[in-house]
């Protein structure tokens, strides 16, 4: 896409917006192409202590000895496997007969995988496999409308949301419906800024305790980040 994110952007935006930690994920189109990325984004994150690394499940996944989320990593990214990415998801995934082993590998991590799928393929992978955590990005916003994804999982405690991109008043419609400890503040660099999301949270009407868990006390608890 001819987008660059580099190391001294993101240290930049986090001087400017105050956030003092942040979730590094490769780049869909750049994970697929190589996989070098994961192990970069990996490496780079061993220099500098406030990024933490989360890896990116290909889609030429092979089970026989294959770790989605390998333990240097705190957390795995699921985008459009095999798809039209952001735009369709591809439903033979779903009776892939490799996809419970992969499932069940994420699951015995106990790490969380930022999952973005069409609305329909989120309910059924979720159904499927009820013990993988899973973060749905943008509050679904690409997957569908945020609302009906609000009402498919308000009672899955299992299902997360990230703030990124979303509007103000949605983000507080979430917080209001399934509480302040199944949502998480996400900025989407590039195509967010930490400064712009930020203000987002930090604007709504809630009390320090109810941010603090959306800013960062679930993404520690969930990731089990040494902090």
């Amino acid at each position: 896409m001819g987008i660059n994110v580099t190391t001294a952007g993101l240290l930049g935006q986090q001087k400017e917006s105050g956030v003092d930690y942040v979730i590094i994920i490769p780049f869909p189109s750049t994970a697929i192409e190589n996989n070098a990325i994961n192990a970069r984004i990996l490496e780079e994150s061993r220099s500098i202590d406030s990024f933490f690394p989360y890896h990116y499940i290909r889609e030429n996944y092979d089970t026989d000895g294959f770790d989605p989320i390998p333990g240097a990593y705190f957390g795995g990214k699921w985008h459009w496997m095999r798809g039209w990415q952001d735009s369709a998801s591809n439903y033979s995934v779903l009776s892939d007969p490799a996809l419970p082993e992969l499932a069940e590998k994420i699951r015995n991590t106990g790490k969380p995988v930022i999952f973005e799928e069409e609305l329909k393929f989120t309910k059924t992978f979720a159904d499927m496999f009820p013990d993988v955590t899973l973060i749905i990005p943008h509050l679904g916003l690409l997957g569908g409308s945020p609302l009906d994804f609000l009402e498919a999982f308000r009672n899955n405690g299992n299902i997360y949301f990230d703030t990124a991109l979303g509007s103000k008043d949605t983000i507080f419609e979430f917080v209001r419906t399934i509480g302040p400890e199944r949502v998480l503040f996400g900025s989407d660099v590039p195509f967010g800024t930490m400064k712009n999301e930020l203000a987002k949270v930090t604007g709504l009407s809630l009390d320090h305790r109810d941010k603090e868990l959306i800013l960062s006390q679930n993404a520690i608890r969930l990731a089990r980040l040494p902090l």
